[in-house]
């Protein structure tokens, strides 16, 4: 189903876009590693230990000259699995209404009733190096790592994460 936009409701009263994806299961395009069940339901435990406070959401990903500042969207809340999904409700804080690059929080709101598939939520996260090498070592053989996911056709290694510290709008998620 394609997110639902409300533009008066929304935990701050500035908009809600329930049921956007945060991840889903398949390749991280351009980063060669593989999300299984386990990332997404990883997502899902992290955002959620976010509580009240909720998953912190921008307009596009800092780049390395800047930060997120006059970027910030506002928060995902009730992040759940769908299938093979991390869904969640974006709620716009007001001041996403009026940010310097102007309404970013309509924007937003417009491009996905018009063009679902334009923009996508990318997720920010740190590895957990450790997870992921014991998990590719218990599916490695004598001809090298064999994914038990089939899917995961290149073989691709697969995410384990230990923080989840956003989830930012951008034109081409790399896992979504």
């Amino acid at each position: 189903a394609d997110p639902d936009v409300d533009r008066e409701g929304g935990q701050f009263g500035a908009g809600v876009i329930r049921g956007v994806s945060l991840a889903a299961v398949g390749e991280a395009l351009g980063h060669e590693m593989w999300l299984d069940s386990t990332t997404i339901d990883q997502v899902v435990e992290y955002a959620k230990a976010k509580g009240e406070s909720g998953l912190k959401s921008r307009f596009t990903h800092p780049g390395m000259s800047s930060d997120g500042m006059g970027r910030h969207l506002g928060r995902l809340f009730d992040v759940r699995r769908a299938g093979d999904k991390a869904i969640g409700d974006l709620h716009f804080v007001k001041s996403a209404h009026d940010t310097p690059d102007g309404d970013l929080a309509e924007y937003v709101m417009m491009l996905t009733e018009e063009d679902p598939g334009a923009a996508g939520l990318s997720i920010v996260f740190h590895h957990d190096f450790e997870a992921e090498d014991k998990f590719s070592a218990e599916n490695t053989t004598q001809d090298g790592f064999q994914s038990p996911d089939e899917r995961n056709e290149k073989n691709y290694p697969h995410v384990r994460m230990n923080e989840l510290r956003a989830s930012d709008i951008v034109d081409e998620p790399a896992a979504n």
